[in-house]
């Protein structure tokens, strides 16, 4: 809906711009006219002016055109699995096609991992409530605690 409604702020822009350069070419080619007594190239100032309106409507509708045909192109090119098989893979657990890999089916749950997934060791608000922050290693909390930005130990 987002990119619809950008392409007709654009296409109205361009249509626009066209029908102010068809009135300016009118205009221009008009007071050509009225100097030399012909107009440029012996075309008529009203042909100018319709011209420059088609041509303004072709190259909006190009542009409509060029923008869908290569943006769709873009997007499939950026999005396929193939192409990034050589990039490094940021996702753990993820196949350079962007499947799952780690995972075996178990007949109670239906997938079950085949090794741990990733601990998480961070310092984090101790639990306690004792200090501001407190050490946990991905399997428990240590004894490691933080105040005021001076580590120091604690006792469980």
């Amino acid at each position: 809906m987002r990119i619809t409604g950008l392409v007709l702020v654009r296409a109205s822009l361009y249509v626009s711009l066209g029908l102010v350069f068809g009135m300016l070419a009118f205009v221009r080619s008009n007071a050509y006219k009225r100097r030399t007594g012909n107009s440029p190239w012996h075309i008529h100032p009203l042909i100018w002016g319709g011209v420059s309106v088609f041509v303004a409507f072709f190259v909006t509708l190009l542009s409509i055109v060029f923008v869908a045909i290569f943006g769709t192109l873009l997007s499939i090119v950026a999005w396929s699995p193939r192409l990034q098989s050589g990039r490094a893979n940021d996702r753990a657990g993820v196949d350079d096609h962007g499947v799952a890999t780690g995972f075996s089916p178990a007949p109670e749950t239906g997938w079950a991992p085949e090794k741990p997934a990733p601990t998480l060791s961070a310092w984090l608000s101790d639990p306690t409530g004792r200090n501001e922050l407190r050490y946990f290693d991905g399997s428990g909390w240590t004894e490691h605690v933080a105040n005021r930005g001076v580590i120091s130990a604690d006792r469980l």
